[in-house]
C-alpha cells in the first residue's frame, strides 16, 4: 500500500467501522490462525476487482447490500500479480463504505470508475459510495419497475465518447408466488432481463445522454432471465465489443458482435460453456459477473458474485465453440479466515456432533448445504478456535436440498435454492443422532445414523412419515403433495423441524408448524416394538393472562408475521397465518432458557424473541411473550436461533444465524 493511500484508507476504515451487530451479540471468530476459507460477504456479493490500495496488483472489492454486514470492503492481494498467482489468498475484508444494490465497475482508460443507478463515485478509493454525482438521466429508465439496475460505462459505438450501459430486470409478468397449476406448470411470464444504451452525444467532459434504446440481437432485444450484469468487451479479439451478461439464475449468455466497433450489430444469444462442454454455470443465483483480464494473460476472464456472498474467478481459455469463449469452472477465493461463516441466511444447531464432549455447530444455508463447523477447543472454552465448514454427504453425495424448476412457491427462479433448516435427534432411537431437515420445499426428511457416536455417518433422507387421522392435510395452496406411502409430511417450508422429546417419556417427538401455520406437537409412540409419528396437535398456546403484541415485520415488505401471542388468551399459537411465499419462514429453538426446568422457545426476529413458558394444564402448555433478547437487530430476512454452552456452566447460551451468513452469539443474562 502507498503511504498516502495507507493513511486515507485508515482513515476511512475508522470512521465506518465494522458490520458487528453489538456489544450484546458479537460474530463468533475462527480463532484459528493461518486457516484459510472461502471468501464472503454478506448477502449478495458484487465484486468490483481493481488495484484498490495503489500496489501494482489486483485486489478484490466486495460490495455486500444487505443486513447486518451492509457495507463495501476491501480484500487486500498480500500475494503480488494475479498473472502469477491466479488464485491469490485475500486478506479478511475491511468495511470502508456503505453498501447499496446495483453497485458496478466499469474500465475507463484502464481505470476503474464505480456507478450505481443514475450515479457515478469520483471519489470511491477514499469514500467508496458515501459521496456522489449525478449522471442525469432518471435512475430507472425502464417503462416498469425495476429490481435489476445495473449501470456501467463504455463507448459503445467507438466514437470516443463514454456512453451509459444499463441493465435492468423486470419482474412485471412473473408477478411474484403460487402461480402453478395442478401439474407444477407456472403460469406466469418469466423474469426478464433487458440491456440498454444511452449514447452520449455530448462530450465526455461534458456529456450529454440521449434516449435509452434497447440493445437489439437481429431484430428482436438482448433478453436475459432477468439479472443481466451486462458486460461489453472484446471478447473474440476481432476489434469490436460483443456483449456477456449473466442472469438472476446461474448461466451467462453471449451475444457476439456481427456488426463492426462504430456499428454495433448483435447475434442471437448462446449459452456460454466450459471446457468439458458443460454449461457454464455458478454454484447458486443472482450472479454478477464482471469481465477483466484477472490472470493478465491477454483474454477477459470473469469475476462473479454469488448469492450467498462468494467470489469465484472463471477463466478464459483463448478457445472458442460455436465463436463463443470458453472458460474454465468457476473456482471460488479464499481469505485469511475471520468470522464463522456459511452462505447466507445460516440456519446453526449448537450440538456435540462428533461425540468428543464440546458443542460443534450444524449450519444450513439458502444453498441447501449443511456443514458441519468443529470446535477444536474442546469442553469450557467460551471463545473456541473453530475447523472450517464441512459439508455433509448422506449416502455418499453432498446433501443439498433445492427447489429445481417447480419446488419453490414463489417460481422457478429460485430454482438453486435450498433453504435448509435442521436440528439433531436421536429420531430412531438406537443411541445415535440423527438429522431432521426442512427446506424450500416443505417436505420433512431425516436421515439416519449409520456410523459411530465419534464419526457420524448419514443413509439417505427418508421421509418423516405421520399416523394421520383421516386424510392428509395438504397445504391451502401450490402443487406439491406429500411423499412417504401417503404418510409423508409436507408443511410449511423454510421453517425449523424441532426433533425433542417435549412430554418426557423417552421417545423423540417433532415440533414445528404444521400446514396452517400452528405451532404442532407430533407425539411419538411405540406399539409393538415400531415407532410411530401421530398426528398433530395443537397444544402449545398464548398464556391466559397474555397481551396481544401487535405484528412483527420482517425484511420483505410483504410478508407481516402475526406475533405469536396476538391472539385471544388460551388460543393456539399460530406463528405464521400466511400462505404461499408469506407461509412459514419460523425460525425456532426449544430448550429451559431461563432455568426454571420448563422447555421455552427461542423464535426468529430482529434476533429472538423469548416465549416463556409459563405453565401446563390438561395437555395444553402456556406461553408469554418476554421479548428481545437483545436490542441489537441482526435480522434481514431471517435469523435462526440455536444455544450453545461453550463455557460448559449449565446455562444455555445464544447463537443466531444472519442473513449475512455469520453466527452472533450473546451470553445467557442469568449468567453471573
Amino acid at each position: 500500500m502507498k503511504p498516502s493511500s495507507l493513511c486515507l484508507f485508515a482513515l476511512s476504515a475508522l470512521l465506518c467501522g465494522s458490520a458487528s451487530a453489538s456489544d450484546t451479540l458479537t460474530p463468533l471468530k475462527y480463532n484459528n490462525p493461518g486457516l484459510v476459507v472461502d471468501l464472503g460477504v454478506g448477502l449478495w456479493a458484487w465484486p468490483l476487482p481493481m488495484d484498490f490500495d495503489g500496489d501494482g496488483d489486483l485486489d478484490l472489492v466486495v460490495n455486500c447490500p444487505d443486513k447486518p454486514s451492509n457495507g463495501i470492503y476491501f480484500f487486500e492481494n498480500t500475494s503480488g500479480d494475479t498473472a502469477k498467482n491466479k488464485m491469490p489468498v485475500f486478506k479478511a475484508g475491511v468495511r470502508f463504505s456503505k453498501g447499496a444494490q446495483n453497485v458496478q465497475v466499469s474500465y475507463v482508460d484502464g481505470k476503474p470508475v464505480v456507478t450505481t443507478p443514475g450515479m457515478i463515485h469520483p471519489d470511491f478509493l477514499k469514500t467508496g459510495i458515501e459521496k456522489e454525482v449525478k449522471l442525469g438521466p432518471d435512475k430507472n429508465i425502464h417503462m416498469n419497475k425495476v429490481r435489476a439496475n445495473m449501470w456501467r460505462i463504455v463507448d459503445f459505438d467507438g466514437d470516443g465518447n463514454n456512453d451509459l450501459i444499463v441493465g435492468v430486470g423486470d419482474w412485471t409478468e412473473y408477478g411474484w408466488d403460487n402461480a402453478y397449476d395442478a401439474n407444477g406448470r407456472w403460469m406466469n411470464g418469466p423474469l426478464r432481463g433487458y440491456v440498454y444504451v444511452l449514447r452520449n452525444t455530448g462530450t465526455n467532459d461534458k456529456p450529454k445522454y440521449d434516449k435509452a434504446k434497447k440493445v437489439m440481437a437481429t431484430d428482436r432485444p438482448v433478453e436475459t432471465f432477468g439479472w443481466p450484469s451486462p458486460n461489453f468487451a472484446d471478447f473474440d479479439g476481432d476489434g469490436d465489443l460483443d456483449l456477456l451478461c449473466g442472469e438472476f439464475l446461474d448461466g451467462f449468455t453471449y451475444f457476439e458482435n456481427v456488426g463492426t466497433r462504430t456499428k454495433p450489430k448483435y447475434a442471437l444469444v448462446k449459452r456460454v460453456k466450459t471446457d468439458a462442454g458443460k454449461y457454464l454455470t455458478m454454484d447458486l443465483e443472482m450472479i454478477t459477473p464482471t469481465a477483466i483480464d484477472w490472470d493478465k494473460d491477454g483474454d477477459l476472464d470473469l469475476i462473479v458474485g454469488d448469492e450467498d456472498g462468494r467470489v469465484a474467478f472463471i477463466e478464459n481459455t483463448g478457445a472458442f465453440a460455436e465463436k463463443v469463449p470458453v472458460f474454465k469452472e468457476p473456482v471460488y477465493f479464499k481469505q485469511e479466515a475471520a468470522d464463522l461463516k456459511f452462505g447466507s441466511l445460516v440456519t446453526p444447531v449448537g450440538f456435540d456432533w462428533d461425540g468428543d464432549g464440546d458443542t460443534d455447530l450444524l449450519c444450513g444455508n439458502t444453498a441447501g448445504y449443511v456443514a458441519f463447523f468443529e470446535n477444536l477447543s474442546g469442553k469450557g472454552v467460551e471463545n473456541p478456535k473453530w475447523a472450517a465448514p464441512v459439508r455433509l454427504e448422506a449416502d455418499g453425495k453432498v446433501i443439498r436440498p433445492m427447489a429445481g424448476p417447480n419446488g419453490s412457491i414463489q417460481g422457478p427462479c429460485e430454482a438453486k435454492w435450498g433453504y435448509s433448516t435442521q436440528t439433531v435427534g436421536d429420531w430412531d432411537g438406537d443411541g445415535l443422532p440423527d438429522l431432521l431437515l426442512n427446506s424450500i420445499l416443505g417436505k420433512v426428511v431425516w436421515y439416519k445414523n449409520i456410523g459411530t457416536r465419534a464419526a457420524p455417518k448419514l443413509a439417505a433422507a427418508q421421509p418423516i412419515e405421520v399416523e394421520w387421522n383421516g386424510p392428509q392435510p395438504h397445504l391451502a395452496y401450490g402443487w406439491l403433495r406429500p411423499e412417504g406411502n401417503g404418510k409423508g409430511l409436507l408443511t410449511q417450508w423454510r421453517t425449523t423441524p424441532v426433533a425433542v422429546d417435549w412430554n418426557k417419556d423417552g421417545l423423540m417427538d417433532l415440533v414445528m408448524l404444521d400446514q396452517e401455520g400452528y405451532l404442532a406437537f407430533f407425539e411419538r409412540t411405540k406399539t409393538d416394538g415400531k415407532l410411530l409419528l401421530q398426528h398433530p396437535q395443537r397444544i402449545f398456546c398464548a398464556d391466559k393472562a397474555a397481551k396481544p403484541q401487535g405484528l412483527v415485520d420482517t425484511a420483505l415488505a410483504h410478508i407481516k408475521i402475526r406475533n405469536p401471542l396476538d391472539m385471544k388468551p388460551g388460543e393456539p399459537l399460530r406463528l405464521n397465518a400466511g400462505i404461499a411465499g408469506k407461509s412459514g419462514r419460523r425460525k425456532i429453538c426449544i430448550m429451559d432458557w431461563d432455568s426454571d426446568g420448563k422447555l421455552d422457545i427461542l423464535l426468529n426476529s430482529a434476533n429472538a424473541n423469548f416465549i416463556r413458558q409459563t405453565s401446563n394444564a390438561d395437555d395444553k402448555w402456556f406461553f408469554t411473550d418476554e421479548g428481545l433478547l437483545s436490542d441489537a437487530n441482526i435480522e434481514g430476512h431471517d435469523v435462526s436461533p440455536t444455544t450453545v454452552d461453550f463455557n460448559e456452566d449449565g446455562l444455555p447460551d445464544f447463537v443466531g444465524g444472519a442473513e449475512d451468513g455469520r453466527l452472533y452469539y450473546m451470553r445467557n443474562p442469568k449468567t453471573k
